[in-house]
């Protein structure tokens, strides 16, 4: 529940003094606090009790206070006080000046594949941490990874994690729409293989753009959208970038596969297979939009020109680092071809400087 009222900077809450109003959302606001007794700015979660109870509201806190583990974001205290006639609930945790990894994504809205690796692996060590200790995270997204002082990333946001300490299914507390398992809709329960769907999806997003479901959520609307969770053809091929491996389409696939039971067993099992997998090149967009890929000393780039004809010419080029040489590259060139042909040889394209293969 967003807080029904509006705090303005500078205010003290019990011994924390408000500076500046990072995040929110339908949970409450996000904001970079003083700790004025240790002199330490620290992020403080704001909740107000509203229709649910102190109690329900704290269970975040005590998730997040049991937790040690360099990709999991710690919650450290957790106070009730009095403001404006509402009670609020405030959780304190580590604040992380670098934000989420949004701030990483590219003029193309989306991570490289090195990048996008580094990230999955880290979130995956955190939630075998996290399953380790009975807990379902629940709610795994971009905007709740953030960035640590070291580069690492961090899974935060426990405010509908679950405890189940046989591992067994439980219902869950809430649900992110876009991210909604299909056994949520089916039969109201959750267990480890939901965080490994979340996971999936936050995969997709980060390697083909962050905004990709959203605009087909918006596009096609909700029930529209809820049908192809239900059936398991929330992602088709066509979703993807050209320039994303079939071995990473292959792991996102299965991890969002709609039944549980075809998904990975468990995020051990999802970070091996990612851990297994080694790509030569990459492709990253530039300032101006400009798509760029990177393999060695070579620096890649294509022009499609089209022609009166309505056909098109496609150059394929790579540019030595060393020397500026640009040149041609023969195999992915071609004069007169139909929008078809041109889409088939820029993924051909984008596909060798990522794999190397022709």
């Amino acid at each position: 529940m967003a807080l029904p009222i509006t705090i303005p900077a500078g205010t003290q809450l019990y011994k924390y003094q408000l500076t500046a109003r990072i995040g929110g959302g339908g949970f409450g606001d996000v904001w970079l606090a003083r700790d004025l007794t240790i002199a330490k700015d620290v992020a403080v979660k704001i909740l107000e009790a509203g229709t649910t109870t102190i109690d329900e509201r704290l269970i975040e806190a005590r998730i997040g206070n049991q937790l040690n583990h360099q990709n999991l974001v710690k919650i450290h205290y957790a106070d009730v006080v009095h403001y404006s006639g509402l009670d609020l609930v405030l959780i304190v945790m580590d604040y992380h000046g670098s934000g989420s990894v949004l701030g990483q994504v590219n003029a193309g809205n989306f991570l490289t594949l090195p990048q996008a690796k580094a990230c999955l692996i880290d979130i995956l060590r955190g939630l075998e941490y996290l399953h380790e200790l009975g807990i379902y995270h629940s709610d795994i997204k971009p905007n709740n990874i953030l960035i640590g002082p070291n580069g690492e990333h961090l899974l935060t946001d426990y405010g509908i994690s679950c405890l189940s300490p046989t591992l067994g299914p439980v219902a869950p507390r809430n649900a992110y729409r876009l991210h909604i398992a299909p056994e949520v809709l089916n039969s109201m329960q959750i267990d480890a293989h939901t965080d490994v769907y979340q996971l999936g999806l936050t995969a997709f997003r980060l390697l083909n753009g962050i905004g990709t479901l959203h605009d087909k959520y918006n596009r096609i609307g909700d029930a529209a959208f809820i049908d192809l969770v239900q059936r398991g053809t929330l992602i088709q091929a066509n979703d993807y970038q050209p320039f994303v491996p079939r071995a990473l389409k292959t792991v996102i696939n299965k991890a969002i596969s709609v039944n549980p039971v075809d998904r990975y067993q468990s995020t051990l099992d999802m970070r091996r297979a990612i851990e297994g997998l080694a790509f030569p090149g990459y492709w990253s967009c530039s300032a101006t939009g400009q798509l760029r890929g990177h393999s060695g000393e070579y620096q890649f780039h294509f022009e499609e020109n089209i022609l009166p004809s309505g056909t098109f010419n496609f150059t394929a080029l790579k540019t030595n680092w060393n020397n500026g040489r640009v040149t041609k590259i023969g195999p992915y060139c071609g004069r007169k071809l139909s929008r078809k042909h041109t889409e088939e040889l820029k993924k051909r394209f984008m596909q060798f400087v990522v794999t190397g293969n022709p």
